[in-house]
């Protein structure tokens, strides 16, 4: 229908058209002002018989090449009838196609059967949204009709395609169409540029950029919450819904405290809403990552992160929302040592999955998680082979979803710069270890190396699991070379892995500010005052061992009093090294703060002292 409309209005109206074809079709020309007045957006009676002929012509000269019921024009002929027109003609042409488009296109998240058709006129819809910001369309409701087109094209390519730089780019391209309009102060524009930054901030999320994704969401919630004079239910749900958004970034950050306020907040605003069965799926949402925080926190409350989820279930009417519950459900069971229970969620979260995804997007990462947990637990029941399985059809969908992330310049590679592959692979190394495969091992764990290694120069939020995760593949990779005798390799491996500790204790070093920043005459920076850093590092170790003997006493049982005599003695000297840190040591502060939180409850009934003492333990890890 984009198609016809467009070469119809193309060629009938401009100038070279006119001059190349006005033998042909100059009497059918009379209909096309009528049905590109901005007044008017309804087409004519005749327009479908003026495209075909029109149409005819074309494929007569080999501009237009149709088969399989599909046409493309040929790009010369495309060119040069772009620039054939007029400023006005193209503002008449892009509007034919916008509202060609909405016509056509018929996505809606919660319906997974309107997602295959999308796929059909994806492409369309962006490239005509991408024309309205430059052929100056004035009115609001054509702005308005293309933003939203944008963000739901936005919405397609993160949720069914996992193309999260396409998608950013959609919602991106909406913001400043509702920006640059001279109505962006009017509530409809300012509302669909709040809807533009949610969705921006949830695929900066996934993208790990987690800083843009926060900026994104603060600003969305604060444009709705200049509507909320009004108390209008349609505003209350998008500031509930952006407020869980929040606190979805905050279980990602690892901040569980303010992740849980977030939610509950979120939950109680839709809880106390008039219709609050029009929210069930949006509770259900918020109570799944409520229970990821229960599964989060340490030690993890498994008991009632099964409750929330459970509820959760009863609450999901969608099959991707179900089957997310499903998933940690078996994550959840797998912990409390309830395998096959695990392994029959897990199943039929894969079989929700596929259902909603369809067999042309199996290569889904909903569905690589499904595979991961499937290969965890096949591990764990020592099924090497199907374990196998399970990581290595992980790695492909993994591999291929995040193929933006591959180092510029090296497209060829066949592993993206991620840390999800880096996890992945380590699984596979792993299985092949266990199968005595200690070459093959090597090789994967090497290739995970040099991942980990690209990512300490360009992911900023996961600093301290990726020097983890460094250590651990050092530690596997100096034992396959156990394995195979090689104590070359051993040294090697060996000597790395001390060496990335000593960095990481100078990074350390530097952030309690150990190292003197002053110059000597010649400009030159001094040397280190190590007696500095060694008491801001005997202040650490003073501070997790108070943590540890803080943990001992309300998890394990102390009939004879030995672990609060241990605490209280870890106190003491957590006092000493307080004493003698450096003021400006930056975990001087947290270490006060446990201390004295620890003195306060210790002396407490076990029920009493144990959620205070376990949350400062928390807080200060």
């Amino acid at each position: 229908m984009s198609s016809l409309s467009t070469v119809t209005a193309v060629l009938v109206t401009s100038y070279s058209g006119l001059a190349l074809y006005k033998d042909y079709f100059s009497a059918e020309s009379k209909h096309v002002d009528t049905i590109t007045r901005p007044s008017h957006s309804a087409f004519s009676s005749t327009v479908y018989e003026d495209a075909d002929s029109v149409w005819n012509i074309l494929k007569s000269f080999s501009m237009l090449i149709v088969k399989e019921g599909k046409g493309s024009m040929h790009r010369l002929l495309a060119q040069a009838l772009r620039h054939s027109q007029t400023e006005e003609d193209y503002r008449k042409h892009s509007r034919i196609c916008l509202h060609a488009m909405q016509s056509m296109w018929t996505f809606r998240a919660d319906e997974s059967n309107t997602w295959k058709d999308a796929i059909q006129v994806l492409d369309h819809v962006k490239s005509v949204v991408s024309h309205v910001g430059s052929c100056g369309f004035d009115f609001k409701e054509d702005r308005l009709r293309a933003g939203r087109l944008s963000i739901e094209a936005g919405v397609y390519s993160a949720m069914a395609l996992n193309a999260f730089i396409d998608a950013q780019q959609s919602f991106e391209l909406a913001i400043t169409l509702f920006e640059s309009s001279k109505d962006c102060h009017q509530q409809a524009l300012k509302t669909a540029r709040a809807e533009g930054l949610h969705e921006l901030g949830r695929v900066f999320r996934y993208q790990g950029k987690y800083d843009e994704s926060e900026k994104s969401l603060t600003e969305a919630l604060k444009i709705y919450e200049t509507f909320n004079n009004s108390r209008d239910p349609a505003t209350i749900t998008k500031i509930a819904d952006t407020l869980h958004e929040l606190g979805v970034l905050e279980v990602k950050k690892h901040n569980l405290d303010s992740a849980t306020r977030f939610l509950e907040l979120s939950l109680d605003m839709r809880q106390r809403m008039d219709n609050p069965e029009s929210s069930a799926s949006h509770s259900a949402a918020t109570l799944h990552q409520l229970a990821a925080i229960m599964v989060a926190m340490k030690p993890p409350h498994l008991a009632k992160a099964k409750y929330l989820l459970q509820e959760a279930l009863g609450l999901s009417r969608q099959i991707g929302q179900r089957a997310a519950t499903m998933k940690q459900l078996a994550r959840v069971t797998i912990r409390q040592g309830l395998l096959d229970k695990a392994e029959t969620y897990l199943e039929q979260a894969l079989d929700l999955y596929m259902e909603l995804y369809g067999e042309n997007h199996k290569n889904h990462i909903n569905i690589a998680a499904v595979k991961f947990q499937q290969g965890a637990l096949a591990r764990q029941r020592e099924q090497w082979e199907q374990a196998g399985l399970h990581f290595s059809a992980c790695l492909v969908i993994r591999r291929n979803v995040y193929a933006y992330a591959k180092p510029v310049g090296r497209e060829d590679e066949e592993n993206p710069t991620h840390l999800e592959v880096s996890c992945v692979l380590h699984e596979v190394a792993r299985i092949a270890f266990a199968q005595s495969y200690f070459s093959q091992a090597v090789a994967t764990l090497k290739v995970e190396k040099v991942i980990l290694e690209r990512l300490v120069e360009t992911d900023d939020h996961h600093l301290e699991k990726i020097y983890q995760s460094r250590m651990i593949n050092l530690t596997w990779l100096r034992k396959c070379a156990k394995e195979t005798g090689d104590e070359e390799l051993v040294a090697q491996f060996g000597n790395e892995r001390s060496a990335l500790k000593q960095q990481q204790h100078l990074q350390q070093q530097a952030s309690c500010g150990g190292r003197n920043n002053s110059n000597d005459e010649d400009g030159q920076p001094l040397p280190n005052n190590t007696e500095a850093y060694a008491s801001s590092r005997s202040l650490m170790q003073a501070s997790m061992g108070c943590r540890l003997a803080a943990r001992k006493l309300v998890l394990e049982q102390d009939r004879d009093g030995s672990k609060l005599a241990s605490l209280n003695f870890a106190l003491s000297h957590l006092s000493k090294e307080l004493s003698s840190a450096p003021t400006d040591c930056s975990i001087k502060a947290s270490a006060r703060e446990f201390q004295d939180t620890v003195a306060k409850w210790k002396d407490k009934s076990n029920g009493i002292r144990q959620a205070p003492l376990l949350e400062a333990c928390d807080v200060l890890r």
